[in-house]
């Protein structure tokens, strides 16, 4: 039983992507593939090979950090920017862990669908590097 959030749609929908063009949107979604996973189990665990992006579409999770919580994430809330988008040559480790605390479902984006249809979704990409951008800086 999915936790009571406001579920979204899919990952067009996510807010980090809330003032990007539609069609952009639209394109992200297609490119999706949907997962769930129980409450308790990690969605994906820090130093996994970062190969997707997630947008939470429903239910609850939490960001862990070398075992100490550091967010909660909702639906419309995306994790996954730093590893997918890390240069070439580097190791795209994830730099934390995301733990489902309620049963969630998640679409999916992998690093190559991505980097394939980046032309078409500039903005997107733009967005995705400045959140990335952002964690970095903290």
């Amino acid at each position: 039983m999915f936790a009571m959030s406001n579920p979204v749609r899919n990952a067009g929908d996510a807010r980090l992507f809330a003032s990007c063009p539609m069609p952009e949107r639209d394109a992200l979604a297609t490119l999706a593939i949907p997962l769930r996973v129980a409450a308790g189990e990690d969605i994906v665990g820090q130093g996994d090979f970062g190969a997707t992006i997630g947008v939470l579409l429903e239910g609850k999770a939490s960001v862990w950090l070398d075992d100490e919580h550091v967010a909660d994430l909702a639906a419309g809330d995306c994790y996954g920017e730093l590893a997918v988008l890390a240069p070439p040559g580097s190791t795209g480790q994830r730099a934390a862990r995301v733990r489902a605390d309620t049963e969630v479902r998640v679409d999916t984006i992998a690093r190559r669908e991505l980097a394939a249809n980046l032309g078409d979704i500039p903005t997107i990409a733009e967005m995705l590097r400045q959140q990335a951008a952002s964690y970095r800086s903290d």
